[in-house]
């Protein structure tokens, strides 16, 4: 057996599950292209402002998408759909970004918190993949900016052995619990 990992936006996800080029995908299930497809929720997505400064005046209670909108902010590019997802929460909120630097890098939005002194607005899951220091801080977000992710594969019946394994054990895997310990370990 061999494993194949890629990072693809969902436009490619897709495409290639309906092509029969991948077996699995993981994703936002908010998404009405999914019709059609096997779905697996796994955990709700939850978004935090990333600070180098804990006393930031922001960080003292849930800052609002106005207060965040006002900082010096490295956000993801925006053709990805997670960045998409909070430019609308911006303009849900009347107000407009101050966004400094753009990357398709995650661990570049970290770097640039931790060392150039800028902010920024980041899935709850991907605390886990950031050294966190206690120079940085994750602090939720007002109103809460979340969604659904999970596997999706294309119907089949049944469904292939190795996919079916991966379905089970992903879905024993108990992702929120962990997930939302993240933020509680590091405020």
């Amino acid at each position: 057996m061999a494993i194949q990992l890629l990072s693809l936006c969902a436009e490619d996800l897709i495409r290639q599950l309906d092509r029969f080029e991948l077996d699995l995908g993981l994703t936002y299930l908010e998404d009405p292209r999914l019709k059609g497809f096997r779905t697996l929720p796994l955990y709700r997505e939850r978004h935090v402002l990333l600070a180098r400064d804990p006393d930031l005046p922001v960080a003292t209670g849930k800052p609002t998408w106005a207060d965040i909108a006002e900082l010096p902010l490295c956000l993801l590019t925006p053709n990805m759909q997670n960045r998409r997802l909070i430019d609308a929460a911006f303009r849900e909120a009347g107000v407009s970004p101050r966004v400094v630097l753009e990357t398709d890098s995650v661990l570049a939005l970290y770097a640039h918190v931790r060392c150039a002194g800028l902010y920024s607005v980041v899935p709850h899951s991907l605390l886990s993949l950031f050294e966190m220091r206690q120079e940085v801080t994750a602090i939720p977000v007002n109103p809460e900016l979340s969604r659904s992710i999970g596997f999706i594969s294309r119907f089949h019946d049944p469904m292939p052995p190795i996919q079916e394994s991966a379905w089970n054990i992903a879905g024993r895997l108990g992702l929120q619990a962990r997930l939302d310990a993240l933020i509680n370990a590091i405020n």
